[in-house]
């Protein structure tokens, strides 16, 4: 009996099904903002196991290499071989900030706030709407870390860390640079960095009861 799985996870592998069903059937997350028709680029997972058990990778894919395929795309042909899945947007862990905590230095940021208006060094850019906050982001090769400083006390307010994206492109910064210069692949470890901070700059706004309109500075 073969089956697909995800960290341990497993359902019955049936031919016609792509990953991201399998994906929606063990609830893990997958990115994606085209109806799963191979045209956002998002939904890159890596196969860990099981890749020959595949249809064989669509236009879509072309930008890929190795064992990463889009989710959507990613369909079982055969039904002998079992196959694990991983999406790339992996939490390693979530820092929790100490409440209350300031450890963000000496900050002197461009963004402040006078009068009820928000000013970016000497422009007003915003009236007040009762919180600013900045973002802190460290793109790291492996691991991608946020902060969310609330600029008006520079207190701490969320912490969020996850795998950084890019990996299918290589494990180091100059793989990814010639990977992203070759095979028609430019732009695609940009987009895929991005749709991540920005999915995490979400989760941590919820956390923290703001819209994302309320970060001022980066």
């Amino acid at each position: 009996m073969t089956t697909v799985s995800h960290e341990g996870e497993t359902r019955l592998l049936e031919v016609g099904k792509t990953i991201f069903d399998y994906a929606d059937e063990l609830a893990v997350e997958v990115p994606t903002s085209c109806q799963r028709t191979g045209e956002c680029h998002e939904c890159v997972v890596e196969i860990k196991t099981g890749m020959e058990a595949l249809v064989d990778p669509t236009d879509s894919e072309r930008f890929l290499r190795d064992n990463y395929r889009l989710a959507c795309q990613a369909s079982i042909a055969l039904d002998n071989v079992d196959i694990e899945f991983a999406p790339l947007r992996r939490r390693p862990r979530i820092l929790e900030p100490e409440p209350g905590k300031t450890d963000t230095g000496d900050m002197s940021p461009m963004v402040t706030c006078q009068n009820d208006e928000i000013y970016y060094g000497d422009l007003v850019i915003d009236r007040f709407r009762n919180k600013y906050f900045g973002l802190a982001v460290d793109l790291g090769t492996t691991t991608v870390v946020l902060e969310l400083v609330d600029l008006a006390t520079g207190i701490s307010a969320a912490v969020a860390s996850f795998e950084n994206p890019q990996r299918f492109g290589g494990s180091d910064i100059m793989n990814r640079i010639s990977y992203d210069t070759e095979n028609g692949a430019h732009g695609e470890l940009q987009k895929a960095v991005v749709t991540a901070i920005n999915e995490g700059i979400r989760d941590m706004c919820r956390e923290v009861g703001i819209r994302p309109p309320h970060i001022y500075e980066i």
